[in-house]
């Protein structure tokens, strides 16, 4: 991929068209440019738009570069962040890290916001925990098996404690709820 059709994509991020903005993402989240990535995480962390921000997260969370797992921790810790772009962090740290160590302060980050006041960052927030086998988490998953918050386009808060709960206690790939 050329420099110049990376630098084009990661403009596209900002886009104010969905289809525009998800389908760069998706193509940036396949390089492994450290040099490309490095801009993405400046839209993440001063992009103008929420929905630009969010797909900045995504990139990254995807790209497999665990060397921003600390930018991701930070935007989801942050309460003056957008909701949509902190649950993208959570979802990103709990691909991004799967089968790598996952140090203590996104260890941290992760479960304090089992306890986010919006659905959709616990929701995502159980994702990562039971994907990295976060054992520190339990308690607070346990707390959640009744949340009966709905995600839009997937299931119960209460449902994805549910499945992260079956990751900890060792099952292999539990099977994901019925999506609403």
């Amino acid at each position: 991929m050329s420099a110049l059709r990376r630098r084009r994509l990661v403009q596209d991020l900002s886009a104010p068209d969905a289809a525009t903005r998800w389908a760069a993402a998706v193509e940036l989240a396949q390089t492994r440019d450290e040099r490309m990535l490095r801009r993405v995480e400046r839209v993440l962390e001063n992009g103008r738009t929420d929905d630009g921000r969010a797909a900045a997260a995504y990139v990254l969370g995807f790209s497999g570069e665990s060397a921003f797992a600390d930018t991701l921790a930070r935007r989801l810790v942050d309460p003056d962040e957008s909701v949509v772009v902190r649950a993208y962090a959570a979802e990103g740290l709990g691909h991004m890290l799967a089968h790598q160590p996952v140090f203590a302060g996104i260890r941290t980050a992760i479960v304090t916001s089992l306890g986010d006041p919006e659905p959709e960052v616990r929701f995502w927030s159980a994702f990562a925990a039971g994907a990295l086998e976060l054992q520190e988490s339990r308690p607070r998953l346990e707390r959640l098996l009744s949340d009966g918050a709905f995600v839009e386009g997937w299931w119960t808060v209460g449902q994805e404690a549910e499945w992260a709960l079956r990751c900890l206690d060792g099952e292999e790939h539990p099977p994901l709820p019925d999506r609403v």
